[in-house]
């Protein structure tokens, strides 16, 4: 009877210890498969946090290129409609001429709206349309140079951003003389980099530097730090009784690939 009772009780023993043992053991699980999943779920709010912030920043950055970008429709069109007019008359053919590089722009500007770059080739193209009109108002007063280098003929750059930089050369520097100016742009490469020059007749004063916004070049420099970051160079210098636009453009394509057209 002692005997039964001594075993008895030690299968007792033994059935609670092993309750309580699996009571751990699923304890343990549950706080494991608890753990797991806190840091699952902190992880991907984490992600999800983080794919946030950088579609939000390129949402922003989309915006601030748009924005810059619409400030650089031309304003001469109205300029170059009322050359035109004048030519229809005196010389016919001349007018039909410009009237194909007037489209031609208004065909490029329609398209940049769904792109941030485009080659400099194109640009290049666009520019010389531009100085072609020009030249018609202004006359003798505009003489003009474009060199560029096969080299750098495909390099990406920012759409209207040296057309922008050519008009207000003739704007805040050749319009200004009596006589008139020159004005020439250069392209070239440089150590795998672009170097594009363009220069006017005139003078550019530290103070007109601090006071650009009218000149573009704050809207140039934003541009460019946007698309390139650190990779692209901007300067401004006097020359010789010229004005020198300096930018220096990186082959390798945009440093903010987080926004694409």
């Amino acid at each position: 009877m002692v005997v039964f009772t001594t075993r008895l009780l030690t299968a007792q023993d033994f059935s609670v210890g092993m309750i309580f043992a699996n009571m751990v053991n699923i304890s343990t699980v549950i706080l494991l498969w608890s753990a797991i999943y806190f840091f699952i779920h902190y992880f991907e709010n984490l992600k999800r946090s983080e794919i946030e912030r950088l579609v939000w920043e390129a949402a922003v950055k989309d915006f601030e290129l748009k924005t810059l970008k619409s400030q650089l429709n031309p304003h001469f069109m109205f300029n170059a409609m009322n050359s035109i007019r004048a030519l229809i008359e005196e010389n016919p053919e001349r007018a039909k001429t410009a009237l194909t590089q007037l489209s031609n722009i208004f065909r490029y500007s329609l398209r940049i709206e769904r792109t941030e770059t485009v080659p400099l080739e194109d640009e290049v193209k666009t520019v010389e349309d531009y100085l072609a009109l020009e030249k018609i108002r202004y006359e003798e007063r505009l003489n003009y140079n474009v060199e560029i280098d096969p080299a750098v003929k495909s390099i990406e750059i920012p759409p209207m951003m040296i057309q922008t930089l050519v008009e207000n050369g003739i704007k805040h520097g050749i319009s200004k003389y009596p006589k008139g100016g020159e004005l020439r742009l250069k392209a070239v490469s440089v150590n795998g980099h672009a170097e594009i020059v363009i220069s006017n007749t005139g003078s550019f004063s530290e103070e007109e530097m601090k006071n650009s916004k009218g000149f573009g070049l704050d809207n140039t420099k934003q541009r460019l730090n946007l698309l390139y970051g650190s990779k692209s160079e901007f300067n401004i210098v006097n020359d010789n009784g010229f004005v020198n636009v300096i930018l220096k453009i990186p082959p390798g394509g945009r440093q903010n690939e987080s926004y694409n057209s």
